[in-house]
């Protein structure tokens, strides 16, 4: 993923806008899901965007010279957003959405770190994010496996308990 061509200040608010509508997206999605394993795993997701954006805006702040975040409506930044779960999307399906999500984050925050100078707090902290990035598509990807063998199991059929 190549930053370059986009202003510091453009790349910093896409990512603390994506870090707010990931969080937004997984606490959502943990209040439909029933397994209450599978819902501390989506909180702690939640939670860990929201360290993100405070790690972010604190850098933003310091980077930038400003007192304040005034994130935009729309991003010029291309990065791959969570699909919002509509009521009767299967989970699985968010999940999918969220590994590629967790997957560009790890590519962009790699490509950020580079705009910074190698060995820099800059460069390092961005670089730990992609490692948690990272991680967190591990994490959902163990949880599609078992979600989907749930929504296999759980799937009803009309009719199917009728006797000849």
């Amino acid at each position: 993923m190549d930053l370059k061509k986009y202003t510091k200040e453009e790349v910093f608010l896409s990512a603390m806008k994506s870090e707010i509508e990931a969080k937004r997206i997984y606490t959502m999605l943990a209040d439909r899901i029933m397994n209450a394993y599978m819902k501390d795993r989506l909180l702690f997701l939640a939670d860990e965007e929201a360290k993100h954006y405070k790690g972010l805006e604190k850098l933003y702040k310091n980077e930038l010279k400003k007192k304040s975040v005034k994130l935009p409506e729309a991003t010029p930044v291309p990065l791959p957003a969570l699909k919002e779960p509509g009521p009767s999307t299967p989970v699985s399906e968010v999940i999918a959405s969220a590994m590629a999500a967790e997957k560009g984050a790890q590519e962009f925050y790699l490509a950020f770190a580079a705009l910074f100078p190698p060995d820099s707090d800059q460069s390092w902290l961005l670089i730990y994010f992609s490692n948690m990035e990272k991680g967190h598509y591990q994490l959902l990807e163990s949880e599609k496996a078992l979600m989907e063998k749930e929504e296999y199991f759980d799937t009803d059929w009309p009719m199917m308990h009728v006797g000849p």
